[in-house]
């Protein structure tokens, strides 16, 4: 049984607003087919497309495939408990937002309208430090909590500075991503800009809506919280172990280390102090061929064990039953990357707060049809054995 202990002070989502007719979806390949038709072709092969040949990014998906239901029968509970707690916050369902860069060129209300969507559907949303606003606009939209997520793009100077806007502006857990040694594959739809447009014409052409917006926007591609370094160089992104005595002196709230594939780097993720751990690929968008998150969810939850570390996954999640297999595999939750970038594309943040209320009614159909009364009743008896 998972160990979530329930609260007094849970949120409580706030009804998500119907969708227009034309952008409304039941599923992921519904709103990922939205994309397609409102977002320029670089920019959807950017957010829908893996490193390399895409081979990491399907075996986070088959991973999910392989893995059966053991369903129990003439069981019926009138309601199911979603609801569980990620260091200590208690959130309506264990779905927690990933941080992502560049939303602001998906749509312009990009990181404040996607961290709205979620403090409304009442869980957490991790901030990405390239994520195209400042943090004071996330904090202003914001109506629920936040976590800051840390690269060393400019070494220590900038990430002091980030640290310190993040810490004061009240942000509860900071995400320190060491997957990414060099840049992730996304970057040729950055490269949209009004001195080569005449390159992107023909894209933007049918994609009126889209281009409007953007260039209402002022054609934002500036990242306000780092200067990206030119398309061709290899610059440090990731923090490396030696960094994170420094990082534990600048920042005092809990600290959480994604991009965790192994027993031995789980182990030294505890020594560095993590309260938490993401088991994380980077969604299959660096190394092509590296293991997927929910087949080493196992060996980084036995390296943990016995220790106070929660440990999270994120890479492949597209429905609410895979939500529920991770979990029930010893997953305290998981966060989605590609599901809300798609549905931000599709319709703003009426479509991330769609997006989350479809994964809300997936999680708890299949909690009726396995025959469990909440999340935290899950475990490895509600999966076939391997």
């Amino acid at each position: 049984m998972n160990a979530n202990v329930l609260r007094s002070d849970w949120p409580t989502p706030t009804p998500s607003p119907e969708p227009r007719k034309r952008d409304r979806f039941d599923s992921f390949e519904d709103v990922q087919r939205l994309a397609c038709r409102r977002l320029p072709r670089s920019l959807f092969v950017e957010l829908a497309t893996g490193g390399g040949r895409g081979i990491t990014l399907r075996e986070n998906m088959r991973a999910f495939d392989d893995i059966m239901f053991r369903p129990r029968a003439a069981v019926f509970q009138e309601r199911r408990d979603l609801r569980v707690s990620v260091l200590g916050t208690p959130i309506s369902m264990p779905v927690l937002i990933d941080p992502i860069g560049g939303l602001r060129l998906f749509h312009p209300s990009g990181g404040p309208a996607v961290a709205r969507a979620a403090g409304n559907a009442g869980t957490i949303c991790a901030v990405s430090m390239v994520v195209g606003h400042t943090i004071s606009e996330v904090t202003a939209a914001a109506t629920g909590p936040l976590w800051q997520q840390l690269y060393m793009l400019q070494g220590r100077e900038a990430a002091e500075r980030t640290i310190d806007e993040a810490q004061r502006a009240g942000y509860t857990a900071l995400v320190v991503t060491v997957d990414t040694a060099v840049r992730a594959r996304r970057q040729s739809a950055m490269r949209i800009n009004v001195k080569n447009m005449l390159e992107f014409g023909p894209e933007l052409i049918v994609r009126p809506a889209w281009t409007a917006r953007f260039v209402r926007d002022g054609m934002q591609l500036a990242v306000p919280n780092a200067v990206l370094a030119a398309a061709n160089a290899f610059p440090r992104y990731t923090a490396t172990w030696d960094d994170f005595a420094w990082i534990r002196e600048q920042w005092r709230g809990p600290l959480v280390v994604k991009g965790i594939v192994s027993a031995d780097d789980a182990r030294r993720s505890l020594d560095v102090g993590a309260s938490a751990i993401i088991v994380s690929n980077h969604g299959g968008l660096t190394l092509d061929g590296a293991p997927a998150t929910l087949r080493k969810l196992p060996e980084v939850l036995e390296a943990v064990a016995g220790s106070a570390a929660e440990v999270l996954l994120d890479g492949g999640v597209r429905q609410g039953t895979d939500v529920v297999k991770a979990v029930a595999l010893g997953a305290r939750a998981v966060l989605i990357g590609r599901p809300y970038a798609m549905a931000l594309a599709a319709a703003g943040e009426t479509g991330v707060r769609h997006m989350l209320e479809v994964l809300r009614y997936e999680i708890e159909r299949t909690l009726a049809l396995l025959g469990c009364p909440s999340i935290a009743m899950l475990d490895r008896s509600y999966l076939q054995p391997s």
